[in-house]
């Protein structure tokens, strides 16, 4: 569901780019760990991050998402949009979840 998630986020008017989802400092330890590995398997970078979740007996996805914006769009209202789109996806495909989105605006006019 992540990947699709990212594809609907990239298709949103105003994203220019989605991001990994994890901090920079958590990419870059991940990437560390994975080379001092001794299993030749490369550190996965997850854009779109789908958390399931019981919130007092209801079942809730977290999507987090990270995204720079190409500056058509005011950013609060594109994170905004963002949200909604993921909301309504990941409804559609389990309406007996609740969605939280969070949408991390990273960069704006990249």
């Amino acid at each position: 569901m992540e990947e699709e998630i990212r594809e609907l986020v990239l298709g949103v008017d105003g994203v220019a780019i989605v991001y990994s989802a994890d901090p920079l400092w958590l990419t870059v330890l991940k990437q560390v760990g994975a080379a001092l590995s001794p299993v030749d398997d490369p550190a996965q970078l997850p854009f779109v991050v789908c958390l399931r979740d019981d919130d007092g007996g209801r079942q809730i996805m977290r999507v987090q998402v990270r995204i720079g914006t190409n500056g058509a769009v005011p950013a609060p209202a594109l994170a905004r949009n963002v949200a909604a789109a993921i909301r309504v996806f990941v409804s559609a495909r389990q309406p007996e979840v609740g969605v939280v989105a969070a949408v991390e605006v990273a960069a704006i006019g990249v």
